[in-house]
This record gives structure tokens, sequence and C-alpha cells, in this order.
């Protein structure tokens, strides 16, 4: 891939769904940036409040934009999460589940915020 985008992206799947157009990638972060990560920090509060039909909801909205900004690595434990609040599974389990997963989230940030900061230059 000419774009030369960071390996801790799923470089394939962005390859193949966006080929070396920087712009729409550029946008593509961004938005995950800008909408997608507050979205997932509010799941927190969620969780915590017990509100499961608010907590499924924002998960299951969020999902495809893990796949859609490369993290594809991340999509499956999402899902894992979405299942186990769905099945009413115990709060300190949801959220050492979505701590982890925050874990994750929080390494990969300077990584997007990096590339897409590059990819508006192009």
């Amino acid at each position: 891939m000419a774009l030369q985008l960071n390996p801790a992206l799923d470089l394939a799947y962005i390859d193949q769904a966006y080929g070396e157009d920087p712009v729409i990638l550029y946008m593509i972060f961004d938005a995950f940036l800008s909408d997608s990560v507050p979205r997932w920090q509010s799941l927190q509060g969620a969780l915590e409040s017990g509100d499961l039909k608010e907590s499924a909801s924002i998960v299951h909205g969020l999902k495809p934009s893990f796949t859609m900004t490369g993290l594809t690595h991340v999509r499956p434990k999402v899902e894992v999460l979405e299942k186990a609040i769905k099945n009413d599974d115990p709060a300190e389990q949801l959220l050492e589940m979505y701590h982890n997963i925050s874990v994750e989230i929080e390494e990969l940030i300077p990584i997007l915020e990096s590339e897409s900061e590059r990819l508006k230059q192009l």
C-alpha cells in the first residue's frame, strides 16, 4: 500500500475498502476520533448505571466503525461485549470487558491521530 500506514491497522482491509484514497481515509479516521471515541467513552457511564438497553445500543452502533477504521482486531471483542450485555452478564464482568477493550483503544488513538494528520497533508 503506497500510503504506508501504521501496521497496527488492518492494512489489507483498508487497502481493499479505500484503495489509495487519502481523503476518504482521513475522513474515516477523523470521524472515528471525533464521534466513535466519545460514544465509546459514554458506554462506561451507561454500564456503571446499569442501563443495559443504552449500553447495547451504544455498542451495536459502534461495531461497524471499528472495522471501517481498520481496527478489525478490536471488533470481535466489542461483539463479545455486546453479547454479554444482551445476556445480562454481571455488571463487574461487563465493566472489566469494557476496560480491557478501552486500554487497547487508548493505545490506538495516537496512531489514528498521527495517521489522520499525515493523510490530511497528502
